[in-house]
């Protein structure tokens, strides 16, 4: 005979204490007070009984999944494997869990996965891709929880946490000026990361810009390497994880170079040639700020809409191998340097 399923009031029998605070132990009820001793009876108790709760039920008596859905481009980069931990780690804290979706940069494949987090009745959804391939559904999904974006978008009413690089790009330029750099060249992915910055007019004499938006696919590129190559700049700015070893190789080693960080994590590619400096996003920073504003929208659904920045920073190639030094002591930093 198949044996009878645990309950919360089993679990509340075993650990002494009443039906009702397990419940709000279980839902993590911010106003709930509790001893180590009666917390250590009842995770004695769930252990011991094997309890699962039953999540449909609480959703139904509470209105909240607990639940927050990450819509992730691809999740082997360093910068969006990391921000998952960070975020999951955040909001595990809080009490709620996170759910990935991830697209291989597919607009089919985003919409797909837009449908399906739909089907979870998540409290809040982050999206870290361009929104226009699936701007109806998010729409749908803001008329009943919050949707966060990683970079501002004025013309949509969604939650924003993004990196603020006009500050950190304005000195890139003005350093590369100062070297006698007449041409510049932004490698961009295909929604442009960083190109209204790059692009962005001032009255005191910079650089040629152009920017070049590089595709997911790398065998795809081959007509604005041919572009680029017919540019000349004098350097080159890459934000958004191109790989620039094939336009540096075209354009030559004389070419200035100047890339991109997430603290307290280098990017994946690390070439030979030495970048003249880097614009650096504070990952950590980012992080918290982006878990921070989610549990503020969580806790007030009518606080109206977030928009937050994070500043980048530009760092010339001596103050980088100086904060480089400094982050020798950072476990993530010193894994992600032996890949």
């Amino acid at each position: 005979m198949r044996s009878r399923k645990a309950t919360a009031r089993d679990v509340a029998e075993r650990a002494g204490v009443s039906r009702s605070m397990v419940s709000m132990y279980l839902s993590r009820n911010p106003n709930l007070w509790i001893s180590e001793e009666t917390k250590a009876r009842l995770e004695a108790a769930i252990r011991e009984l094997g309890y699962r709760p039953n999540r449909t039920a609480q959703i139904l008596r509470g209105g909240k999944s607990h639940v927050v859905g990450l819509v992730l481009g691809g999740i082997s980069g360093p910068f969006a494997s990391c921000l998952s931990e960070a975020l999951m780690e955040a909001m595990e804290e809080a009490g709620y869990r996170l759910l990935l979706g991830v697209t291989r940069y597919d607009p089919e494949r985003e919409r797909r996965v837009l449908e399906s987090m739909m089907n979870f009745e998540l409290d809040a959804l982050v999206y870290t891709l361009e929104p226009e391939y699936g701007k109806d559904l998010l729409l749908q999904c803001a008329k009943s929880m919050p949707v966060f974006l990683t970079e501002k978008r004025e013309d949509l009413p969604f939650h924003c946490v993004d990196f603020d690089l006009r500050g950190a790009m304005a000195d890139a330029l003005h350093f590369l000026a100062a070297r006698n750099v007449e041409r510049v060249a932004l490698l961009t992915n295909r929604i442009g990361f960083g190109e209204r910055e790059f692009l962005a007019r001032e009255k005191s004499g910079l650089p040629e810009r152009r920017s070049f938006r590089f595709p997911s696919s790398r065998g795809d590129a081959e007509e604005i390497l041919r572009e680029l190559v017919g540019f000349q700049p004098d350097a080159v700015i890459s934000l958004a994880g191109i790989h620039v070893a094939p336009a540096l190789k075209r354009l030559g080693p004389e070419t200035l170079r100047v890339d991109a960080w997430s603290l307290p994590f280098q990017r994946l590619e690390m070439e030979k040639i030495r970048p003249a400096g880097s614009i650096v996003r504070p990952f950590r920073e980012y992080a918290e700020m982006l878990a921070e504003s989610l549990l503020e929208a969580l806790r007030n659904p009518g606080c109206g809409r977030l928009v937050r920045s994070v500043p980048a920073l530009f760092l010339k190639w001596k103050e980088q191998e100086l904060l480089r030094e400094k982050l020798l002591n950072e476990p993530y930093y010193q894994a992600f340097e032996h890949l």
